[in-house]
């Protein structure tokens, strides 16, 4: 018994919850391609504050269903994207963002960016001065008379096989 009325319980509750997203948007005006556009961007900006391990736009949660429908009114009433992001910073702080703005947010952007180009410049560095250090490891690690010896060889050579 006890089963069943948790089970008559959920599905009311889904059903109460189906039924008043169905009221916000047949409330709402019909969108325009652009706001439509907006509120996909707005969703993808924005992190689930359940948990914080995903943006509204693909999380599943009560929380971020109510996100998504009032960030879909806020775009139909007129609201601009720097409004919407504003008052969900104010209600939630700063790790609502998916990429902070400001300062923090550039850091976070240009940070991997420099990693990659100091790594780069590191290994070209790095490469030449292999190169060119081998080369002069093989110049130093040759005797000063086998030099000697090797042009005496090749004059012996010359004297006795003369010009072909």
């Amino acid at each position: 018994m006890g089963k069943k009325l948790l089970m008559l319980f959920a599905f009311m509750s889904l059903l109460g919850n189906a039924a008043g997203a169905l009221r916000a948007q047949s409330a709402l005006p019909p969108l325009t391609h652009a706001q439509e556009a907006l509120i996909r961007k707005i969703e993808g900006r924005l992190m689930a504050p359940c948990c914080y391990t995903q943006t509204i736009r693909d999380h599943d949660s009560q929380v971020a269903v109510e996100m998504r429908d009032e960030v879909t009114a806020l775009v139909a009433s007129g609201k601009s994207e720097q409004e919407i992001i504003t008052y969900y910073r104010t209600k939630y702080g700063e790790t609502i963002l998916v990429v902070p703005d400001g300062w923090t947010g550039q850091l976070l952007t240009a940070t991997p960016l420099l990693l990659f180009v100091a790594s780069a410049g590191l290994l070209v560095v790095f490469i030449r001065k292999a190169v060119s250090t081998k080369g002069r490891l093989i110049a130093l690690s040759a005797p000063v008379g086998v030099a000697a010896e090797r042009s005496d060889l090749k004059q012996r050579i010359r004297a006795e096989l003369g010009d072909f």
